[in-house]
């Protein structure tokens, strides 16, 4: 045997492509004749070694084995060679299958259309996350039925792919998807009601779910860090609520202070997987929930903890001293940015931090941080830190606050001198509420009235900064973490506390991505498996983000279900030269960037082609 070497020019470009094939001669009764005995491809090595690698591979064919180690650029062309002719024999097989089944029928292209389009892309995510975060074996350990395990993958993947109320989640489901068709239980003619009955059981069973979910999340995505981070945020209701208990007024994290909340808690580790999950009243305070989170994480995770605690990081609308305390006498190890304003006693050291601090290497916007020794009687330590953008961000923020107060004063001023505004106490209480709504800025001014004695009317109104506003400009920007971690470095400190950003980002994910808000409901347990459903729906979310980023994909579901909402599932119409009217359920042909996603996730594309005629035209 040996190795030949075959130009092709193509027609169209007029480029020239080179193959190559092993060739053997043999004997017919026309004479000698040269059979080709493989397909190579293109082979890359030097001619002079072409009688070395047809040898080896004339070998492999007849299931010899070389008595010599060949040499090593031969062997692995050799290997090459043999996975293109596995490759060039599967298309060949694939083709005669193809021939084989091909049904040709001539249409009448006229009456060639296409109806019933369905969203298919995210959901083919959506159902490969469920499946391989084990959602159906959490399930039956729950007992629930094949139809409740369906109608539960389609609540929660409706959640993730088109998020809103349970009731635009049946009308998804009823006309938008075709996740139904790859559902191994026909969902057909189910009523909104049986939505509403999926998220009442499934909150039932909260506690196993979100505890099997985290232990199949940390099978799937291993680390070597014990980190949980926790934080709260909130949501409104639209509607009174009148007859919801979780329904209350409070501080909206969206300015929404003219609606009810509903308080949402979370515990995340280092790569944003939701640990557990808790709903308060929307008035709740901040910092007494702490105890109640770490008392169900003890009860949920009763092995793990005589191992190995983790690490707490929280920020600072939680850190208050009585739940450090805590901390400290539970055995949690714990990174907090300090409740008061600590860094008001280093400012000496603030002003000097271009040369006593180091600066963190490797981002865009500069970050100096410095370590304080372990002060005497204490465990615990101080990392003093100043961030570039952070300073940007207050800055703008006093400015505009600064700027407003200034105005209102202004105004104050300008009705004082027009006669509009005399008596003193009305002035000092007006003076007082701009100062309740200013509270940052207005400690930072000196306010008078200037009074006529004799008439007991005022005459004047002047203000002007005092010196600490010089002393807040330093600040700006500064902060202070205590951490446990005496051991580790300033550097290492405030990497930890910045993975709280992995809390914020889930936050941020249920409610732009997952429909978090608004909560439509107007009772408390419909309240809390809406918010619970969100919750689930993110378990596939971080899931499916965490899968791609190990491929060097970095973008957000929010992106990828764009990306992914072009491809579809659709009915083709069209009637043959009998008159007899086909239709045909087929899958759209993904395109290269829906073809990139499926292979970074390992998804194989649904075709399941369905043909049936369903009669003839007149």
């Amino acid at each position: 045997m040996f190795i030949r070497a075959t130009k092709t020019k193509n027609k169209e470009t007029g480029q020239v492509y080179t193959t190559h094939r092993l060739v053997e001669s043999i004997r017919t009764e026309k004479g000698p004749r040269q059979r080709i005995v493989m397909y190579l491809g293109e082979v890359t090595l030097e001619k002079s070694k072409w009688r070395a690698l047809a040898k080896i591979l004339e070998a492999k064919l007849s299931g010899q084995q070389e008595l010599f180690e060949a040499d090593e650029s031969i062997s692995v062309a050799a290997d090459n060679a043999y996975e293109f002719y596995d490759q060039y024999k599967k298309l060949k097989a694939d083709k005669q299958n193809r021939k084989e089944q091909q049904e040709i029928v001539p249409v009448d292209i006229a009456t060639i259309s296409h109806t019933d389009c369905r969203s298919l892309g995210p959901e083919l995510v959506g159902h490969h996350a469920w499946q391989s975060m084990g959602f159906n074996e959490i399930l039956k350990q729950c007992g629930l039925t094949a139809k409740q395990r369906a109608l539960a993958e389609a609540t929660v993947v409706g959640r993730l792919v088109a998020p809103g109320s349970d009731l635009s989640t049946w009308r998804w489901l009823s006309k938008q998807t075709a996740l139904p068709e790859l559902l191994s239980y026909s969902l057909g003619n189910v009523g909104k009601d049986s939505i509403y009955e999926t998220t009442d059981l499934l909150l039932s069973h909260k506690e196993h779910l979100e505890n099997s979910l985290y232990d199949k999340a940390c099978k799937h995505f291993p680390s070597d860090q014990y980190i949980f981070l926790y934080d709260l945020t909130n949501t409104y209701f639209e509607g009174q609520c009148k007859n919801n208990d979780f329904a209350h007024r409070g501080k909206s994290k969206e300015k929404r202070s003219d609606c009810p909340l509903v308080t949402l808690a979370l515990v995340v580790n280092q790569q944003g997987i939701i640990v557990n999950s808790h709903i308060y009243k929307g008035n709740q305070s901040e910092p007494e929930t702490l105890n109640d989170v770490l008392e169900r994480f003890e009860k949920s995770h009763p092995n793990q903890l005589p191992l190995f605690k983790p690490t707490l990081i929280m920020d600072r609308g939680i850190a208050t001293k009585s739940n450090l305390l805590a901390i400290k006498e539970k055995g949690y190890d714990y990174v907090v940015i300090q409740r008061r304003a600590a860094e008001k006693d280093y400012i000496q050291e603030f002003k000097n931090i271009q040369s006593t601090f180091d600066c963190i290497d490797g981002r865009q916007e500069s970050v100096f941080v410095k370590k304080l020794p372990v002060k005497e009687g204490k465990t615990s330590c101080e990392v003093l830190c100043w961030s570039e953008g952070r300073e940007a961000k207050e800055q703008a923020m006093d400015e505009k606050k600064e700027q407003h107060f200034i105005e209102d004063l202004t105004k104050l001023k300008q009705s004082i001198n027009k006669g509009y505004l005399k008596e003193k106490h009305k002035i000092e209480q007006r003076i007082g509420k701009l100062k309740t709504r200013y509270s940052a800025i207005a400690q930072y001014y000196q306010i008078n009235i200037v009074v006529n004695e004799k008439e007991k009317t005022a005459l004047e109104l002047t203000w002007e900064q005092k010196t600490t506003r010089e002393q807040r400009k330093t600040l700006t920007g500064c902060y202070v973490i205590e951490t446990s971690h005496a051991n580790k470095t300033a550097e290492e400190i405030w990497h930890l506390y910045m993975t709280l950003t992995q809390v914020e980002s889930a936050f941020k994910s249920l409610k732009t991505d997952l429909g978090l808000r608004p909560v439509f409901h107007q009772l408390a347990h419909r309240t809390k498996a809406h918010l619970f459903i969100s919750v689930l729906a993110y378990h596939l979310l971080s899931f499916i983000e965490l899968s791609l980023r190990e491929h060097g994909d970095h973008r957000h579901w929010g992106t990828l279900r764009s990306v992914l909402s072009t491809h579809q599932r659709s009915t083709i119409i069209f009637t043959d030269e009998q008159d007899d009217i086909h239709h045909i359920r087929i899958s759209g042909t993904p395109e290269t960037i829906h073809r990139e996603i499926y292979k970074n996730l390992d998804i194989s594309v649904f075709q399941r082609r369905r043909h049936e005629k369903i009669g003839r035209r007149v």
